[in-house]
């Protein structure tokens, strides 16, 4: 049983609270409080907190749990008992910390700028390289007065001219003022001056008896600097001597008989006076091919203009008379070691030539041809023998 000082306790105890929740309550809105609802505010909601992402690997991120809402005690409109409120709903837990899943693959590069083109290479030269152009052959010298195209062997005939005319090509035209192209002169006249003579240089050839130099039906040779000329032979009383291209050996062959106390040779003449003073020596090769010079000793010797005789012809132009004190053709000479069956290179100086005829004139500047002489030896000598000559020059050594 209640008494009525417990009761009037009980309701002051229960009025504070009531006008405190009322306050509450009109802060709040005016419809809860009119309506008297039953359901307390419900608690908030915390979200759980993400997991944290370990080295790149992102970690699983749970959400937390939502917090529960418990409906607070209604309020009695009746008593007046104000309603509960709501206890906060529970945080949400995190989610641990474990091993994260991989990462999501990071997005790729942007892709790099084009490389730059290469150079274009430089194109290759076209076509090989031109050959050098070779050098025009020099200008023959003219020859006299309708020398050029002579014999069959030059091209068409040239006018002639008072120059001595360069060796052209093979059947050339003549040119003009005689330099008659594709032969060199027949036959002429000695001239042995600075302005006449014919100075060879370059290889120093003087022939080789190839079938491009040796023409057999004139019987003259031709070489490529517009040396040409022809061959004889001389002989001794009693002796027999003959000079002869080998066509099929393609060189000069000598076939001599020596009587004792006599001599026989054969020559090479030039149609033009020779000036071979860029040269120091005569060079030739030479073989035995039959027989032999037992007996015999054999020589050198330089045709000079100045010990021709002024009777010889093919060419003109010997200065020598001869006269009851003193004879023509006295050469200038030197020994040569004996000829063998093997083909044997010989070179001569021009130092070496003796000069019988005390000339004051040099030799090398006025030769007009080559002969190589046999001899008896010792005055009681014979012999028979034939020598083949070939690849005759001038050279300097």
């Amino acid at each position: 049983m209640f008494h009525a000082q417990h009761v009037r306790s009980l309701l002051r105890g229960a009025l504070v609270p009531a006008w405190l929740g009322f306050a509450v309550i009109a802060c709040q809105g005016p419809d809860p409080f009119f309506w008297g609802e039953a359901t307390g505010f419900g608690g908030n909601i915390s979200s759980g907190a993400a997991g944290s992402i370990v080295s790149g690997a992102a970690g699983t991120s749970t959400m937390g749990a939502a917090g529960t809402s418990a409906p607070g005690t209604a309020g009695s409109i009746l008593t007046g008992t104000g309603g509960s409120i709501g206890g906060g709903g529970t945080g949400g837990s995190g989610n641990t910390t474990g091993a994260g899943t991989a990462g999501t693959t990071g997005a790729a590069g942007a892709s790099g700028a084009a490389g730059r083109g290469g150079t274009t290479g430089a194109g290759g030269s076209v076509g090989g390289r031109g050959g050098t152009t070779g050098s025009a052959g020099a200008s023959g010298r003219g020859g006299t007065t309708g020398g050029a195209g002579g014999g069959g062997r030059g091209g068409t005939t040239g006018t002639g001219g008072s120059g001595r005319g360069g060796r052209g090509g093979t059947t050339g035209t003549a040119g003009a003022s005689g330099a008659g192209g594709g032969a060199c002169p027949l036959g002429g006249r000695l001239d042995c001056t600075t302005a006449g003579s014919l100075k060879i240089m370059g290889t120093g050839q003087i022939v080789d008896f190839s079938t491009g130099q040796w023409n057999a039906t004139t019987g003259k040779f031709c070489d490529s600097l517009g040396l040409d000329g022809g061959l004889s032979s001389f002989a001794g009383t009693g002796s027999t001597a003959a000079a002869v291209v080998d066509t099929t050996a393609q060189n000069l062959k000598l076939n001599f008989m020596v009587s004792a106390g006599q001599y026989a040779g054969g020559r090479v003449n030039f149609d033009s006076c020779v000036d071979a003073r860029a040269f120091n020596s005569i060079q030739f090769t030479a073989s035995v091919t039959a027989g032999s010079l037992t007996g015999c000793a054999w020589q050198l010797q330089v045709q000079t203009q100045d010990e021709r005789p002024t009777t010889a012809t093919n060419p003109t132009g010997g200065t020598c008379t001869a006269t009851a004190a003193a004879t023509c053709e006295r050469y200038p000479a030197a020994a040569l070691a004996a000829a063998t069956a093997t083909a044997t290179t010989y070179t001569t100086r021009f130092t070496a030539l003796s000069n019988p005829a005390s000339s004051a004139v040099v030799t090398a500047s006025q030769i007009s041809g080559l002969q190589w002489q046999v001899n008896s030896n010792n005055g009681t000598g014979t012999c028979t023998v034939e020598l083949h000559i070939d690849n005759v020059r001038f050279v300097t050594q």
